[in-house]
Parts: C-alpha cells; sequence; structure tokens
C-alpha cells in the first residue's frame, strides 16, 4: 500500500523475532524487493517500544470513541478509522510533521 499509493519504496523492515516473518516465501520476497529486514535482539522488549505503544494508543483511541459514542463492537473497524486522523497529526519527535508528510 505504502508502495502504490505514496510512491514510497520501502527500504528497510524492522520487527520482532516473530516465526511469521522467517518463512521462505516472506524472506524471498523481501530479498526480491530489496528490503533490508532487522530484528530487535532477542528478549529486548524495550526496543519495540515506540511500535507497541503506538498500537495500544490506536486501540485506546477506539474503545473511548466506542465507549463515548455507544457504538456496538460490530463497527469495531470502522472506529479504528481514528488511526486515519492519528497518523495525519503533527508529532513532536518528527518536528511537528506528520507521518503523511514523511512519506510525500
Amino acid at each position: 500500500m505504502v508502495c502504490t499509493q505514496f510512491d514510497a519504496k520501502i527500504r528497510i523492515l524492522h520487527s520482532d523475532n516473530g516465526t511469521e516473518y522467517f518463512s521462505i516465501e516472506f524472506i524471498s520476497y523481501l530479498s526480491d524487493n530489496g528490503i533490508l529486514h532487522q530484528t530487535s535482539c532477542i528478549d529486548t522488549p524495550a526496543q519495540n517500544g515506540m511500535e507497541k505503544r503506538k498500537i495500544c494508543h490506536l486501540l485506546e483511541v477506539a474503545r473511548a470513541l466506542m465507549f463515548t459514542i455507544g457504538v456496538p463492537k460490530l463497527f469495531w473497524g470502522d472506529v479504528l478509522t481514528a488511526a486515519y486522523f492519528i497518523n495525519r497529526m503533527p508529532l513532536k519527535v518528527l518536528d511537528f510533521r506528520t507521518p503523511l508528510e514523511l512519506l510525500q
């Protein structure tokens, strides 16, 4: 999606050591597309702290919206559209630019 929507090439994929990232097909895909795969050190969850915190933030916003508005659980996917807005907000860590600006 990043490649087609933003005309940007993924150069590095950073992941934990989950087995889903080590299938022959996946490794071949990364290699064929020139994508470097970096992994966290084993037993160091702190290395993935920023990503995990972002996921928690998105889920907290979604839950808050559902609770505040009283939306039934079947609309969970729609509520996660909050991610669309969150990812378009300027961040201090990005010098008050948005993640979207960095992709374009």
